[in-house]
């Protein structure tokens, strides 16, 4: 008895992580805008080896009437590869590779894709901690409700003054 509740929790826990994990072919062009932005802030950083995309963790795309919001996390994995050939597709993931936790918070104006306010970080996965998620949280939220750029037209045509 003791050994069916443990299976169904561990299934269930199993069904949960599943599907917290975003299919890369389920990402909008300005997702993948942003993960490739980030990916190319890693590669600029004193890293001997390139990293891939092991997983998205999150992928959220919210329109504001001053702009796109793009939230994404995902994890990457140290392959063979030299960091300047990071984006050929042959290069491999290492045993024991660094995993790094990435984070990209953007708003875009619309139309021209122009960045109004960006946040971006990535650490590794061990230094992930509570306080550096509030910390994340924290920055997405200044980028989400930066106003500055162009606006959707008419957005303040019911706008009076009392």
């Amino acid at each position: 008895m003791k050994l069916v509740a443990g299976w169904g929790l561990i299934s269930a826990l199993l069904v949960l992580r599943v599907q917290a994990d975003v299919p890369a072919g389920e990402l909008t062009e300005i997702q993948n805008k942003t993960i490739r932005l980030v990916m190319e802030r890693l590669h600029q950083r004193d890293l001997p080896n390139a990293y891939r995309m092991a997983s998205i963790v999150k992928a959220v795309e919210e329109l504001y009437s001053a702009g796109i919001f793009i939230n994404v996390e995902f994890l990457m994995k140290q392959t063979s590869c030299h960091k300047h050939d990071w984006s050929k597709p042959d290069c491999k993931v290492v045993k024991n590779a660094k995993i790094y936790s990435c984070f990209g918070c953007f708003k875009f104006e619309y139309d021209s894709y122009n960045i109004i306010s960006q946040a971006e970080e990535c650490i590794l996965l061990r230094h992930l901690n509570e306080g550096r998620k509030a910390r994340r949280n924290s920055l997405c939220n200044e980028v989400e409700m930066k106003v500055t750029g162009k606006t959707i037209p008419g957005v303040y045509s019911f706008l009076r003054k009392e």
